[in-house]
Order: structure tokens, then C-alpha cells, then sequence
């Protein structure tokens, strides 16, 4: 049997982690292991070499998507190695890597051999869509690659992943000069969804006048004023929108990259599977509810290219405020908070050149400008009782078990379910607790209400009883499922 020979060039450091990581992970019995690195950092590349010496079905959710990893398993393994499945492409059944999309996998229900399954883009797929093609694949070994893993309703992907590898942080690529660093300007408060700090044009002008930039705003209408706008004001710009036409959308994007195009107006259609190293602002005129998409916005311009110091993100929304400066590190999870803090901190506003940095250091590090420090009013004393804090998933496990041992107590004596508990267990420390003392009639509620959960939301039959080994440490026994059934069949018939 034909295997895909080495790929060609040499991992960075950590993408030598990250390959050594998934592979642990899926050597200890993880089925999906859900790769987070974040924009500019290689997932294409680090996940060409986990497709050695296998058959790889590679899925993206977009056309344009095909083409970009098309592109790149190309540079990394020989042509007849390399197909597509996609209109427009001539079937090579004999190459070792398909490239599909999603979409053309269930339409045509073609489920071409697979030893590999990688998802690009992975926080696109809904959770049906997914199950849809796994069940063609019963036991192969999938690997979902993303920069931020949650949706754009910000839900997690726990569904899908039963595992989850950090590849690097923004501060280790930005210390290696894989990422260059990014200057904020932000206005003083979030606004509402219809309000700018300032207009678009008049921000590009005095924050980064003669930049390549990405300018993200709120409707199509608006992208075609702005674009408008903006080449009347001698800036050549240019409009990418969901209705653009795909040719009319690469002669843009060739444009912009060459320079012939200076600003790249959008209403979200840019947020990914574009690569133009040499951009380097964005005008935010939109909001950004999750911090998935802002991550996403702000990563478009993060990559380095001769000649660049550090990028410039014009935030007119307060989207920065919401969810802190783009190059923070941030805490990834497949349950609760798919991206979480420590990314938002405090941050404040040079009143002479009107720079966004942390908190600290004073004075302004781009201007110098070290406002007069105000003596504060002494401090207004309470009477108020202290609580212990805990310090998330880094507390000692001694610790989170004598705060288990509590929350079981508090449970006992109010007449709590099992699952107030797992609750505020995982709100305290992020992660599911350790089940080993449940009574079975405990037992059977918290599989009575993952099975409604499952049937409420339209989860794969398979969700109840994986949701119920994570929290239990085995899979539900036949007596408890029966009962829990039985127990959701007399609701029904009351």
C-alpha cells in the first residue's frame, strides 16, 4: 500500500510539541483531538505531519478553504498525492490526501477511505453535520484544527472533540517573531450596536495612513459607502462581501496583496482563509459579541513581513474592552467558556497620543506622556466577612476535593441535586469533579437529565452516556439507563 512520504520541511519547536501532543493524545483512546493554535501559527502544516503514512480525508466548510490546503499539502507532498473533491476538480481515487468540503461530502454521500480526518476550521461545524460524517468512520482517529474553539454562538466544542492541545501561546510566537505585535486604539467605552467612536475614513487617516488595511463593518451597504468613501478620499479600495463573486473576490484579495487595492471593506467575509502578511491595520466599525470572531478579525493582520514592526487594530466599537488586547494569552476549554481570560485586563488610554496599553507600565510607552498622578481619598472601611478564593484549575487537588466534599454537604442539607453541584464545582474550578460517592438514584437523575438534554437539543444518542463517563469515570450501566428512561417515560405520561 501506497503511504504519503515525509513532508518537507522542518517544525518550529512548538508545532514539534503540538505533533507529539496530539499523537499522546489520541494514544491514550482519544477518538478527536481538537488542535488550537492561534492565526499565523501553521495548523496546516503542523497537521501535515500527523498525515504521514496515513489515508486523509481533509474537510473545510468553504471552497475558498479547499484551495488554500490544496495549496499548501501540495508544498508539503507531491501532487498525485493531493486531490480534491470539489466542482470543478477531476476524482482521483488513488491519492492518499482528499480535500472536500463539508457540504459536498453529505450532498453527494461520498465517504472516500480514511485512516485520518482532518477538520480545518474546525469551530464551523455544527455538531450535526459532524456526527454526520463520523458515523461513516467508526473508530478513525480525527483531528479538528482551529485558532479560537468556540462558535459563533460562543459554545464550546465538547461535543465534538474529546480532547484538547495548545500549541502555543500569542506570547511564545510573539517572542519568536512568528507573530508581530499589536498596538490598539480604542475608545473610552463599549458603544451600542448603531455607534462609532469615530468615522472609519477619518480613523484610518490619523491612525494609519498608507497602511494595507482590513476594515470590518456592520452591513453591505455600509462596505460599498465606506469603500466609496475611501477611494474618493484617495485611498483604492475595494468591497468583499458573502454575495461576492469568486473571481471578483480573488482579483481583490491579488489586488490588495500587490498593493493596487489600499483597504479590503467587509461585512465578515474575511475573517479567515485569508493570508496578506503585508496588511497591517484593521478598522473594527463593528461589534464583535464573542471573542472567538474578534480573535479571528484581529489575527488577519498579526502575521510578520519584511519591513513590518507591528500591526495596528482602530477599534471604534470598544470590542477591545470586551475582550482585552488580541495578543493575549487566553485559557481554551471544551466545556463552559470555549475562550476565556485571563485576556481581558485593565487598560487605559494615553490622553496625549491616544495609545491603548495595559494598565502599567506609566508612563505612555509610545509617546512618553506621563499624565500627574492624583492623590486618592483615603479608603471607606466595611465590616464585611472574607471568603476563601480559589484559584481556578490550578488549585491544589487536596484543596478542590475539600471544596467537593463541602458543596456535597451543602447539597445534602438543602435537598440539591447531584448536578448544583457539578455546577458550582465547575465554577470554581473549570473542570468537571470527580463522582465516586453517588447514590444510584443520583446516578440515574443527572442520566435522566443529560438524556433530556440530548433529546431537547437533537444530540447523537451517544452524548448522555459520554457526558456521563466524563463526570462518573464509567460508562452508564444498563440498570441505569433503563431506569433513567423509564424515569423520562412516567414524565412523559404525566
Amino acid at each position: 500500500m501506497t503511504t504519503l512520504p515525509p513532508a518537507a520541511s522542518t517544525p518550529r519547536p512548538y508545532q514539534a510539541r503540538a505533533i507529539e501532543a496530539v499523537r499522546h493524545r489520541w494514544a491514550q483512546g482519544a477518538r478527536c483531538v481538537c488542535l488550537v493554535l492561534p492565526t499565523g501559527g501553521g495548523k496546516t502544516f503542523t497537521a501535515a505531519r500527523l498525515c504521514n503514512g496515513s489515508r486523509v480525508l481533509w474537510i473545510a466548510h468553504r471552497r475558498e478553504l479547499i484551495d488554500q490546503a490544496m495549496m499548501a499539502l501540495r508544498g508539503e507532498f507531491p501532487d498525485r498525492h493531493v486531490a480534491a473533491i470539489a466542482p470543478g476538480h477531476d476524482r482521483v481515487p488513488s491519492a492518499r490526501v482528499q480535500v472536500a468540503t463539508v457540504q459536498t461530502l453529505l450532498a453527494r454521500g461520498d465517504r472516500p477511505a480514511a485512516d485520518l480526518i482532518v477538520y480545518d476550521e474546525f469551530h464551523h461545524y455544527v455538531a450535526e453535520d459532524w456526527h454526520r460524517v463520523a458515523e461513516a468512520y467508526p473508530g478513525v482517529r480525527s483531528l479538528g484544527l482551529t485558532a479560537t474553539p468556540e462558535r459563533a454562538d460562543g459554545k464550546p466544542l465538547g461535543d465534538m472533540a474529546d480532547a484538547l492541545v495548545v500549541g502555543a501561546t500569542y506570547s511564545e510566537l510573539l517572542s519568536d517573531g512568528y507573530l508581530v505585535p499589536c498596538r490598539v486604539y480604542q475608545p473610552p467605552t463599549s458603544l451600542g450596536a448603531r455607534e462609532l467612536a469615530q468615522d472609519p475614513l477619518a480613523a484610518y487617516q490619523r491612525y494609519t495612513p498608507g497602511a494595507q488595511a482590513f476594515v470590518f463593518v456592520g452591513s453591505v451597504r455600509l462596505a460599498y459607502e465606506q469603500a466609496d468613501r475611501f477611494t474618493s478620499a484617495g485611498i483604492p479600495s475595494a468591497v468583499v462581501e458573502a454575495k461576492t463573486k469568486r473571481q471578483d473576490r480573488a482579483r481583490a484579495i491579488t489586488d490588495f496583496s500587490a498593493g493596487r487595492v489600499r483597504c479590503l471593506v467587509n461585512v465578515y467575509a474575511l475573517t479567515e482563509g485569508v493570508d496578506v502578511p503585508s496588511a497591517s491595520a484593521i478598522i473594527l466599525a463593528r461589534g464583535c459579541d464573542h471573542v472567538g470572531m474578534y480573535l479571528q478579525i484581529a489575527g488577519r493582520i498579526l502575521r510578520p513581513y519584511p519591513g513590518k514592526a507591528e500591526a495596528t487594530l482602530v477599534d471604534l466599537t470598544g470590542a477591545s474592552l470586551q475582550h482585552g488586547l488580541p495578543t493575549a494569552d487566553r485559557a481554551y476549554s471544551l466545556e463552559g467558556d470555549g475562550i476565556s481570560g485571563p485576556a481581558v485586563q485593565a487598560l487605559r488610554n494615553c490622553l496625549k497620543c491616544g495609545a491603548c496599553f495595559p494598565l502599567r507600565p506609566r508612563p505612555c510607552p509610545e509617546c512618553g506622556y506621563d499624565p500627574p498622578r492624583i492623590e486618592p481619598p483615603p479608603p471607606r472601611i466595611y465590616s464585611m466577612e472574607l471568603r476563601e478564593v480559589f484559584a481556578g484549575a490550578d488549585t491544589p487537588a487536596d484543596a478542590k476535593r475539600t471544596e467537593y466534599a463541602r458543596l456535597r454537604r451543602v447539597a445534602t442539607e438543602r435537598g440539591f441535586a447531584l448536578y448544583w453541584v457539578i455546577k458550582e464545582y465547575r465554577k470554581l474550578f473549570a473542570a468537571e469533579p470527580i463522582i465516586d460517592d453517588a447514590t444510584d438514584e443520583e446516578r440515574v437523575a443527572e442520566m435522566a437529565r443529560l438524556l433530556r438534554i440530548g433529546r431537547d437539543r437533537g444530540f447523537k444518542p451517544g452524548f448522555a452516556a459520554v457526558r456521563y463517563r466524563s463526570l462518573f469515570g464509567n460508562w452508564p450501566p444498563d440498570s441505569i439507563r433503563r431506569r433513567a428512561e423509564e424515569a423520562i417515560s412516567l414524565e412523559s405520561v404525566a
